[in-house]
């Protein structure tokens, strides 16, 4: 579905990501892990159209996609639940929602899409008409990734799912992310390394910029690099 091959990445001239290549196959949930600062978010942001890569390719669907627009990657089918969750938070939960469907033309398909994130995370539905700034940080978390959803994605990626929230709400945002995996593939991003691979089809590990070691998530929870560089083994 994905295949990002020999990708690199900067800021202005500094490039942070190197010759990185991976992909993502139909079904899977795939994680892309390492420690703050390794170019995770920026990866992401490059797949959405959000920076352009300095060399490399991203193709979709067997479509090309890195020279697109971030608008245009949307409506191809991916969708991006950002770091931070980043809603609006003087804007309803109904209102960011309705957002995420900006490329659905149908009303009636807009309600179905309502009606299937509220069933997914039934929180949202009692908060429906509060201003999303009020939600606590786990509740914005589900808002973001049910705003992703609302554009009906066949590619959900969603980075730092686990930023700043309570190890309860991890756990709770976790298993409704196994839920997820069985109606759209995902791409994770993430610095809770065993919890991420412990749920993921495949991983790659990342590391200042440069991909370190691949392979199924079981696998890698038992790679020597992973257990002494993230879990401290």
């Amino acid at each position: 579905m994905l295949k990002v091959k020999n990708l690199k990445v900067g800021y202005g001239n500094v490039p942070v990501i190197f010759d990185f290549s991976c992909e993502v196959n139909q079904g899977e949930l795939v994680a892309i892990v390492g420690s703050n600062g390794a170019g995770k978010s920026t990866l992401l942001k490059t797949i959405s159209g959000l920076l352009k890569p300095m060399a490399g390719e991203i193709t979709f669907c067997g479509e090309r996609i890195d020279t697109l627009p971030a608008y245009a990657i949307v409506e191809k089918g991916i969708a991006h639940a950002p770091e931070g969750r980043q809603v609006f938070g003087k804007m309803t939960v109904r209102d960011n929602l309705l957002l995420g469907a900006f490329v659905i033309r149908s009303p009636q398909e807009q309600a179905r899409l309502l009606d299937e994130v509220f069933e997914l995370f039934p929180i949202l539905k009692e908060r429906e008409n509060q201003k999303a700034e009020t939600l606590s940080g786990g509740e914005q978390q589900m808002l973001a990734i049910a705003r992703s959803l609302m554009s009906k994605p066949k590619l959900l990626m969603i980075d730092e799912m686990s930023l700043g929230l309570a190890p309860v709400v991890v756990d709770k945002v976790m298993d409704t992310l196994q839920v997820i995996r069985d109606r759209v593939t995902v791409l994770l991003v993430e610095q809770k390394v065993q919890e991420a691979l412990e749920i993921a089809t495949r991983g790659y590990v990342l590391q200042s910029g440069r991909l370190v070691i691949e392979g199924k998530g079981k696998d890698l929870l038992e790679s020597d690099i992973v257990k002494k560089a993230y879990l401290g083994l």
